[in-house]
């Protein structure tokens, strides 16, 4: 969902971070941080316990993939009778979706993320399309529940 010059959204770093945080309270879903100064990010969700663990909220990286933990939470296909990828696939989806901003650093990590559970380029693409496509259907069942 590569936005072009014209159409480019200037979100806050401070709006993405209270973004995440009233998503978490909402959904009763804990919150640890993982601090700046460790090397390697150690992104989690634990369904059972309703925590995350994520980055501080300091760029737009970060804050996709705190949405992308919220969705292993509370987004689609996220039951056992899913598979890994299935699950992957729905917290993108939920990422996306509910996203404030979605920028070609979004796609780079989503790509980078399901390439590492073994999705091939040419799934990635359809993939992405298909996150695409709930993204745009689910921001327009917004517009349209907020005008109704």
């Amino acid at each position: 969902m590569n936005n072009t010059d014209q159409n480019k959204v200037l979100v806050k770093r401070i709006e993405m971070a209270l973004h995440v945080q009233e998503l978490c309270a909402n959904h009763k879903i804990q919150v640890i941080y993982q601090p700046l100064k460790d090397a390697t990010p150690r992104y989690y969700a634990n369904q059972k316990t309703r925590t995350i663990c994520i980055r501080p909220t300091k760029n737009t990286g970060f804050y996709v993939s705190a949405l992308h933990e919220i969705g292993h939470i509370i987004g689609c296909n996220q039951s056992s009778k899913y598979d890994t990828i299935e699950k992957e696939i729905g917290a993108w989806k939920f990422a996306m979706a509910h996203a404030l901003v979605w920028t070609d650093t979004a796609d780079r990590i989503m790509k980078r993320a399901l390439l590492s559970y073994g999705v091939t380029e040419s799934q990635y693409t359809g993939i992405l399309k298909e996150c695409v496509s709930f993204a745009l259907t689910f921001k327009a069942d917004a517009i349209n529940k907020e005008v109704a």
